[in-house]
């Protein structure tokens, strides 16, 4: 070990005694040495090192409580790795994993890690089984949850121009802006605007304009867009038909709408707080409006939400429609 032993300064002097007495066993700095690369299980341990479960877990016991190890459940098994964290020089703790990674396994040992890994992949209780219902959790962690709309976003063609009705705090603008050639972004508040101007600002686009204006008179011209947006904004409108053929005067032949829209509901407190038009829509019935106004294959399904116990705020269920406009 290297000189720098003589710093070890933070360390009581029991706590010292404890280390070197957790490290004189050569079974225990093995197990130091494979714990510093991967963590692992107690079985795998026993078949590293080839000595009975009582002995591994016991030689685990002591390392753990002279604070070199640290271990975390997963389902029914408990996994083991080397404590992070041990970065200071004046901690023998720190110097003692220091050496050790700079020394490698013997090279019968670090094959039977390889295989050790290996099975692991590949056996019907592997990384995925044994993640189970975390996966999901472990996957938002990572990337979020927006990641796959994002992906299918990609799928429209991405020279068309995209109009955000009702953009409100511009939520899906950048992802508009990094998908199409040209984004309309209207709201009748200049607040929400001003908002929504700032998050695209943050997000460095400059394919997006920006229009105070509402759906009862849309200022787009005519035949503009290929995809228009309408989300939760046609129950702000006093006359939804009307607005729908708006809709209709801005998208261009063969151009696509999107809506999404309350269910019709009796949810007082939620009408009140939202200060509404309308109490929701019947889908069938929405979907009637959008036909008559001049859009074909029109397509409706209910949106999956988060449950009631997931929410502050109690809401109605949610459905989607989708049209292309006809050709006049």
């Amino acid at each position: 070990m290297d000189s720098r032993v003589a710093e070890m300064g933070t360390l009581k002097p029991e706590q010292n005694e404890r280390l070197f007495r957790a490290l004189s066993d050569a079974t225990r700095q093995r197990i130091v040495q494979l714990l510093i690369i991967e963590e692992l299980n107690v079985s795998e341990l026993v078949e590293l090192l080839r000595q009975p479960q009582s002995t591994i877990s016991r030689h685990l016991k002591v390392l753990r409580a002279a604070s070199l190890i640290v271990d975390r459940r997963d389902g029914v098994t408990t996994f083991y790795r080397v404590r992070q964290g041990t970065t200071d020089a004046k901690e023998l703790g720190a110097l003692v994993l220091n050496w050790f990674r700079d020394h490698p396994l013997p090279r019968p040992l670090r094959d039977r890690l390889t295989r050790v890994l290996r099975g692991r992949k590949d056996a019907p209780g592997g990384f995925f089984e044994r993640l189970g219902k975390r996966w999901d959790d472990l996957r938002k962690a990572a990337f979020g949850e927006v990641f796959a709309t994002e992906a299918f976003v990609s799928l429209l063609p991405a020279e068309w121009t995209v109009a955000d009705i009702g953009t409100g705090t511009g939520y899906l603008l950048p992802m508009l802006a990094d998908n199409f050639a040209r984004v309309i972004a209207v709201d009748p508040a200049a607040t929400m605007l001003e908002c929504a101007r700032q998050r695209v600002n943050d997000h460095s686009a400059a394919n997006v304009e920006f229009h105070q204006g509402d759906l009862s008179r849309l200022p787009i011209t005519d035949q503009a867009c290929g995809l228009a947006i309408a989300l939760l904004v046609l129950h702000h409108v006093a006359r939804p038909a009307e607005a729908l053929a708006e809709l209709r005067r801005v998208v261009r032949p063969g151009g696509r709408l999107l809506l999404v829209e309350q269910q019709s509901h009796e949810n007082q407190k939620f009408y009140e707080t939202m200060q509404d038009h309308w109490w929701g829509f019947d889908a069938n019935d929405l979907a009637g409006q959008v036909r008559a106004a001049g859009f074909g294959a029109v397509r409706h399904h209910p949106l999956g939400s988060a449950s009631n116990s997931a929410k502050s705020l109690e809401a109605p269920s949610l459905f989607v429609i989708t049209g292309e406009r006809t050709k006049d």
